[in-house]
């Protein structure tokens, strides 16, 4: 039985080194060892070398987000996208292997499972549901269909980017950290939809457990994005420019 936990979770970097930077700052202050990553880190017009290198440097355990995913196995629509090209030609041959070598879920310890999308899939979301309407918070009785086959008090999960905690009648706990560099986005499937977290700070959660139930905290961190976004910019991204600077679309 797990008695004291203290560690932080965090996601969807997209190779926004710059906030990658302002979390770990942040999680060493408040005396958070443990780390981990649940995805899709490198992705995007920003700084996808850094990033890898700071991840490896500080040894976080990362699962493979469906962007990684696409990175090593891409698709002929996103190998003509200048975002792949900007990427590989920035990662080394040893940044490939560290991603290569992630797994795709993750049992952490006995009370803890690690999923980008759901334990299934890399590509869905977990807690929304998207529809020709909007974006919504889908129901228990849907999401407990998606982790049935998981026992563990605490499931992490990302890939939407919005910042949730979510108890089901189980009692289990289901978690998104929400996006440490993305923090909005537009995406065409299922239905054309797009997702904010309302701020351009960057997002993550501390999870604590001391001989009694767990408490999730859900951070938000200042950092210069305005330097993340000059870069999209560069890069011929100002969608992205203004995703990072507003938190909307």
């Amino acid at each position: 039985m797990i008695n004291q936990v203290k560690i932080a979770i965090i996601s969807d970097i997209h190779g926004n080194s710059w906030a990658l930077e302002a979390v770990l700052e942040d999680i060493k202050k408040r005396g958070v060892t443990d780390v981990v990553n649940l995805g899709d880190s490198l992705t995007g017009p920003l700084d996808p070398r850094r990033t890898a290198e700071k991840l490896q440097f500080h040894k976080i355990t990362s699962i493979k987000g469906n962007q990684d995913r696409l990175i090593l196995k891409p698709t002929e629509e996103f190998i003509e996208s200048s975002t792949y090209t900007y990427v590989k030609e920035q990662l080394s041959s040893d940044d490939l292997l560290w991603l290569d070598q992630q797994s795709e879920t993750l049992s952490l310890n006995e009370d803890i499972f690690l999923c980008h999308g759901t334990p299934s899939s890399d590509e869905a979301h977990l807690l929304e549901e998207v529809t020709q309407h909007g974006v919504y918070l889908r129901n228990s009785e849907e999401i407990e269909k998606d982790v049935k086959d998981i026992k563990k008090s605490v499931i992490c999960c990302a890939h939407s980017h919005v910042p949730r905690t979510v108890y089901l009648p189980t009692g289990q706990i289901v978690l998104n950290p929400g996006s440490v560099g993305m923090p909005a986005y537009v995406d065409d499937l299922p239905y054309p939809h797009h997702m904010e977290s309302g701020n351009p700070h960057a997002n993550y959660v501390v999870l604590n457990k001391n001989n009694g139930p767990w408490t999730i905290e859900h951070l938000v961190v200042p950092y210069n994005w305005n330097a993340a976004a000059d870069k999209a910019t560069e890069n011929g991204r100002d969608d992205w420019a203004k995703w990072i600077k507003l938190g909307r679309i």
